[in-house]
């Protein structure tokens, strides 16, 4: 049940400080995706289902204000969120490194997904304007913030985790 509120607030939290907060704080009119942190985060900390629960209420969130095809968001950040989930079994919590790595491609394929099914359905072909102008600095910023998010995540999940065992009969 701890689980389950962390992963609602968590979500919420970011909608609301993708949505508000840095709208505000923009470079560039490139804002950071918050909902890639989490979903990928989630995934590597959690394994595949709940990163692929987290990406998918995530993308309904953005589905439901930014969307041109209801489900597109929901669908790219579920399958980022399975994704990421692969890594649990290679993946050592207290090492940035790999977090780090991981999210930096999640949010390019993100990127690139975008693009494919927005922009290039549209006609819009240049996609070396796309990936300068757009998805590298979104990256680079979002791997900033990452790095901050990252901490809290995993930290509160450890939390929770230690919390639940205080509750268990072995």
């Amino acid at each position: 049940m701890r689980r389950l509120i962390f992963y609602v607030a968590i979500v919420i939290l970011a909608f609301f400080m993708q949505t508000g907060v840095f709208t505000h704080l923009a470079l560039g009119g490139i804002v950071p995706n918050l909902f890639v942190i989490c979903t990928a985060s989630i995934g590597m900390i959690r394994g595949k289902t709940e990163g692929c629960v987290v990406g998918f209420f995530c993308g309904i969130l953005m589905d439901a204000l930014f969307a041109m095809y209801f489900g597109f968001y929901a669908l790219v950040l579920a399958v980022l969120g399975y994704l990421t989930g692969y890594v649990k079994q290679i993946f050592y919590e207290e090492d940035m490194t790999l977090p780090i790595v991981i999210i930096g491609v999640a949010d390019i394929l993100y990127g690139i997904a975008v693009y494919l099914f927005s922009f290039l359905t549209r006609g819009r072909m240049d996609f070396p304007f796309y990936l300068g102008k757009i998805i590298i600095p979104e990256t680079i910023y979002t791997l900033i913030l990452a790095v901050f998010l990252y901490r809290l995540i995993s930290w509160t999940n450890r939390r929770i985790e230690i919390k639940g065992s205080e509750n268990r009969i072995d």
